[in-house]
């Protein structure tokens, strides 16, 4: 039976303090993965290519969160030219055409076989870690020669697959979602930095 909460200001209390937590931990053991993917993703901006960003629920609204902040940009104190970011998820014509006609496992790898080109970057982002269309896409994108980086938690096989992986160390999902926010906004503001900074 599910239970009433007796004390919310208790829990918002404990929760926001949980979260901060997990992200003063992600301060502790990812700044170094996360230094290495900017440098990654700057670098394939510079050399002309793509990201291609993909995941699933609040992660495929995540895909598309940071993609608008490359095209356009994240704030108005940094102007500079749009940069290719593509969200796999963002295509409802296409993504409802295939999972009815082929299921819902190859919609990512589908869309990189299609415009993901070998220099491009794809970023597969998954709080299980096992978000099996996401794996099918790294698959694919390694075949192809493409970087390909994973934002997940501390569990799942996509770390393992990746080239590069940022892993927040926990295995809760609404830690790892709001972990990720701060995470890709400040992966989009290191980059827009080293592509267009003086």
């Amino acid at each position: 039976m599910n239970k009433k909460l007796t004390n919310p200001e208790q829990f918002i209390i404990d929760s926001l303090n949980e979260s901060a937590d997990v992200k003063r931990a992600v301060a502790e053991s990812c700044t170094e993965s996360i230094t290495t993917v900017c440098k990654t993703i700057a670098a394939s901006f510079k050399a002309g290519n793509q990201l291609l960003i993909c995941g699933n629920g609040g992660s495929a609204s995540d895909s598309e969160h940071l993609a608008g902040e490359f095209t356009c940009r994240l704030s108005g104190e940094f102007n500079r030219p749009a940069m290719a970011a593509v969200a796999l998820t963002a295509n409802t014509n296409f993504l409802t055409a295939f999972t009815n006609d082929f299921g819902f496992d190859r919609i990512f790898e589908r869309q990189v076989e299609a415009i993901g080109k070998k220099g491009d970057v794809l970023l597969g982002i998954s709080t299980s870690g096992n978000s099996e269309n996401v794996i099918k896409a790294v698959d694919l994108a390694k075949k192809k020669g493409i970087t390909t980086i994973a934002l997940c938690g501390d569990k799942g096989s996509l770390k393992e697959i990746c080239d590069y992986a940022i892993c927040v160390p926990t295995q809760n999902n609404m830690r790892i979602q709001e972990a990720h926010i701060v995470i890709y906004h400040l992966i989009c503001y290191i980059v827009e930095r080293e592509v267009y900074g003086e």
